[in-house]
């Protein structure tokens, strides 16, 4: 049985890691201009915040989710400027120079995964998808039951790792393959991508709450 519940969050952490926001396209990113191991510490950042998320999802902290919304635009506008500088950070940086930085030190295990951790973790709205998931399968957890609790939540964790072991492993064995070249343009695109990806978003909620 309890085998079950760590297959079932298995399941639930992969479906909620797949969609390709602007974390796992810095992931990649990280993969393709550094190496493997630091595109999967700044993976494990996403899978901690995800994870914190999804214990106040799955315990139905429904006070949570209430201050979220009523603190909607601030929440909303915090993410987007840390978002924002991020992508304009990923379309200035180089990959020749962050190889040549490479040979030396690119930084810590420790700096990888907590920048990641702390620009997840300004996104609160992963709750929403997490609560969305967790209906789906009918989940909900609760302290009367902690060793179901902690066998789904084990399993949700395992099934991120291994949808970002598989991921940077990918990464890691194609970027050889790549360019200089191809991996600035990758830069390019990615950074633009994240930036003009907040700033449709921000129009929208802009929008919305001129218009309600």
């Amino acid at each position: 049985m309890f085998l079950q519940y760590w297959a079932i969050g298995i399941l639930i952490g992969i479906l909620a890691i797949l969609p390709l926001g602007p974390l796992g396209i810095l992931v990649i990113q990280r993969t393709l201009n550094h190496n493997r191991k630091t595109g999967f510490y700044s993976a494990i950042g996403v899978v901690l915040s995800d994870t914190i998320y999804a214990s106040l999802t799955g315990f139905g902290m429904a006070l949570i989710l209430g201050i979220i919304r009523q603190h909607e635009l601030w929440f909303k506008l915090a993410g987007a400027v840390i978002l924002i500088v991020l992508g304009i950070v990923i379309f200035l940086s180089h990959p020749e120079r962050q190889s040549a930085k490479k040979l030396n030190n690119t930084g810590s295990p420790a700096k990888y995964l907590g920048s990641t951790f702390m620009v997840a973790l300004s996104n609160p709205y992963i709750m929403f998808w997490h609560l969305a998931i967790f209906s789906g399968f009918g989940i909900a957890l609760t302290i009367q039951k902690p060793i179901m609790a902690g066998f789904i939540l084990f399993g949700f964790i395992t099934g991120e790792m291994l949808w970002w072991f598989f991921v940077t492993w990918i990464m890691d064995k194609l970027r050889n393959r790549f360019s200089i070249k191809f991996l600035l343009w990758f830069n390019r695109l990615a950074g633009a991508g994240i930036v003009v990806f907040v700033i449709v978003f921000l129009a929208h909620t802009i929008f919305n709450e001129v218009t309600a």
